[in-house]
Protein backbone atom coordinates (compact mmCIF):
# COMPACT_ATOMS: atom_id res chain seq x y z
CA UNK A 1 0.00 0.00 0.00
CA UNK A 2 3.10 2.12 0.78
CA UNK A 3 4.37 1.58 -2.86
CA UNK A 4 1.10 3.88 -3.78
CA UNK A 5 1.54 6.63 -2.17
CA UNK A 6 2.46 8.99 -4.68
CA UNK A 7 -0.56 7.85 -6.81
CA UNK A 8 -3.11 8.13 -4.12
CA UNK A 9 -1.30 12.27 -3.20
CA UNK A 10 -1.39 13.17 -7.01
CA UNK A 11 -4.77 11.55 -7.56
CA UNK A 12 -5.75 14.13 -4.48
CA UNK A 13 -4.55 17.17 -6.20
CA UNK A 14 -6.14 16.09 -9.31
CA UNK A 15 -9.12 15.94 -8.13
CA UNK A 16 -9.20 19.17 -5.75
CA UNK A 17 -7.50 21.69 -8.63
CA UNK A 18 -10.49 19.91 -10.76
CA UNK A 19 -13.29 20.93 -8.49
CA UNK A 20 -12.05 24.25 -8.17
CA UNK A 21 -11.94 24.88 -11.52
CA UNK A 22 -15.06 23.73 -12.12
CA UNK A 23 -16.29 25.65 -9.25
CA UNK A 24 -14.56 29.37 -10.18
CA UNK A 25 -15.08 28.71 -14.43
CA UNK A 26 -18.75 29.26 -14.73
CA UNK A 27 -18.56 32.26 -11.71
CA UNK A 28 -15.37 33.81 -13.89
CA UNK A 29 -17.01 33.62 -17.32
CA UNK A 30 -20.06 35.40 -15.90
CA UNK A 31 -17.89 38.15 -14.82
CA UNK A 32 -16.12 38.58 -18.00
CA UNK A 33 -19.13 38.56 -19.88
CA UNK A 34 -21.72 40.96 -17.57
CA UNK A 35 -19.03 43.26 -15.98
CA UNK A 36 -16.64 43.30 -18.92
CA UNK A 37 -13.71 42.48 -16.40
CA UNK A 38 -10.39 41.40 -18.04
CA UNK A 39 -10.11 37.64 -19.31
CA UNK A 40 -6.71 37.46 -16.69
CA UNK A 41 -9.23 36.26 -14.64
CA UNK A 42 -9.77 32.81 -17.00
CA UNK A 43 -5.90 32.37 -16.50
CA UNK A 44 -6.15 30.83 -12.80
CA UNK A 45 -8.82 28.28 -13.94
CA UNK A 46 -7.27 27.27 -16.61
CA UNK A 47 -3.86 26.99 -14.67
CA UNK A 48 -5.59 24.43 -12.20
CA UNK A 49 -6.70 22.73 -15.67
CA UNK A 50 -3.32 22.24 -16.66
CA UNK A 51 -2.38 21.41 -12.81
CA UNK A 52 -5.12 18.52 -13.19
CA UNK A 53 -4.57 16.88 -16.88
CA UNK A 54 -0.33 16.83 -15.84
CA UNK A 55 -1.30 15.25 -12.54
CA UNK A 56 -3.51 12.45 -14.09
CA UNK A 57 -0.62 12.07 -16.87
CA UNK A 58 1.62 11.25 -13.83
CA UNK A 59 -0.49 9.58 -12.53
CA UNK A 60 -0.78 6.83 -15.74
CA UNK A 61 3.19 7.27 -16.18
CA UNK A 62 3.87 6.48 -12.61
CA UNK A 63 1.70 3.29 -12.31
CA UNK A 64 3.07 1.75 -15.23
CA UNK A 65 6.41 2.35 -13.62
CA UNK A 66 5.53 1.18 -10.05
CA UNK A 67 3.94 -2.18 -11.76
CA UNK A 68 7.11 -2.69 -13.72
CA UNK A 69 9.28 -2.49 -10.72
CA UNK A 70 6.95 -4.53 -8.63
CA UNK A 71 7.30 -7.55 -11.35
CA UNK A 72 11.32 -7.08 -11.21
CA UNK A 73 11.10 -7.82 -7.19
CA UNK A 74 9.38 -11.14 -7.87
Amino acid sequence: MIDYLWLFILGGVSIVSLVFFLMTLSRDVFLVKKLRKKKQILGLNFALLFITLTSLGLIAYLFVLLRDQIELLQ
